[in-house]
């Protein structure tokens, strides 16, 4: 009788300590999860209320900014493409900035998807890039969605998406240029516009993109139904530097004339068809009669924080605002859950 008491009160103290260990489980899986919450809310609404750095866009405001330039002295910029707002880039940033750069032209892609959370979260980083300079921008792909984040949603944030201007007798056009869910036309007219006398007058001629036309074997293969068009347009213009992205790569080719500068390693997942390809941005030097050209290597970087702050701005905090009310009748839930728990555990002790 005794034996079976005590294998009896055994069974009983195990049953008490399990209970208990499960009721610790469950109460930090709610802080756990009241946490990231509570976080996920509070990011999101200062990352949906931020706005770019004065210095960041398209607008006249930016461009008025540039320093002014010495005719006598080289000036530097910087080109960098497909950072997608990783950890790669923020590290590459720094570089970047040591090469005190005139400005910085960002050729497409810093986001993943053309969303307003994907926005919201890179307006809440760009100050922590440290860019003194004026930075301007070329949409890409990932950059609009026709429905969700429209070139009207990326002029309305970023400025123009078609412009230019001439910084030391150099001019500098942007164009929107990208795959077959827009349209290009705009971008094509935008440049038979500019006058072939007016541009012959300057020392060089730069064209920024991001789709580039398809100029060499040695990049991952992608074409637009406009590609030779636009090419035909730049030899017409003697346009002598045409520099783009969306290859996660490098590559330079010159064609009929025309310097291809393909640069898209600024921390997207890189493409390795054909051979190892490498994260970088790239330093152009411009002078009197030269323009150089400086490669800044980075390293692949993770971080399990920026993940986490990324994903709880553009995933996370977004669904808990359209879905608040699942989200209080959850909590609620689960707390009933866990107070029935607990006085369920109180009384396997013999409390009640």
């Amino acid at each position: 009788m005794s034996s079976t008491n005590s294998s009896n009160a055994t069974r009983g103290s195990l049953k008490a300590a399990w209970a208990r260990c499960a009721l610790w489980a469950l109460g930090s899986l709610y802080v756990l999860a009241a946490g990231l919450q509570i976080y996920s809310f509070v990011v999101t609404r200062d990352a949906l209320q931020s706005e770019l750095p004065k210095n960041f866009g398209n607008f006249e405001s930016v461009r008025g900014s540039l320093a002014a330039s010495d005719a006598n002295k080289p000036f530097t910029f910087v080109i960098v493409g497909d950072p997608r707002s990783s950890a790669t880039f923020e590290a590459l940033a720094e570089d970047i900035d040591k090469a005190q750069p005139a400005f910085v032209v960002i050729l497409g892609d810093w986001v993943n998807d053309g969303t307003m959370n994907q926005h919201a979260y890179f307006k809440r980083k760009a100050p922590d890039y440290g860019f003194s300079c004026p930075v301007f921008f070329t949409p890409g792909n990932h950059d609009v969605d026709p429905v969700d984040y429209p070139l009207t949603s990326f002029e309305r944030d970023y400025g123009p998406r078609n412009f230019s201007f001439v910084y030391d007798d150099n001019i500098f056009i942007f164009i929107s240029h990208l795959d077959k869910r827009f349209s290009n036309r705009e971008s094509l007219n935008y440049l038979r516009s500019i006058d072939s006398k007016t541009l012959s007058a300057y020392r060089n001629r730069f064209v920024f993109m991001h789709i580039p036309p398809w100029v060499s074997p040695d990049m991952k293969e992608r074409h637009t139904a406009d590609e030779n068009e636009l090419m035909q347009i730049f030899e017409d213009l003697k346009i002598d530097y045409v520099v783009a992205a969306d290859f996660h790569g490098y590559n330079r080719t010159r064609l009929r004339g025309v310097e291809y500068v393909v640069t898209g390693g600024g921390g997207g997942h890189l493409h390795n068809a054909q051979w190892p390809q490498f994260h970088h941005a790239i330093a152009l030097t411009v002078g009197q009669d030269m323009v150089s050209e400086r490669i800044l290597p980075a390293s692949s970087r993770f971080s399990i924080i920026k993940r986490i702050d990324m994903n709880s701005i553009v995933y996370v905090g977004p669904f808990f605002y359209s879905h608040y009310f699942v989200i209080i009748f959850a909590n609620f839930a689960f707390l009933l859950l866990l107070y029935a728990f607990f006085k369920s555990s109180c009384k396997s002790k013999g409390v009640q």
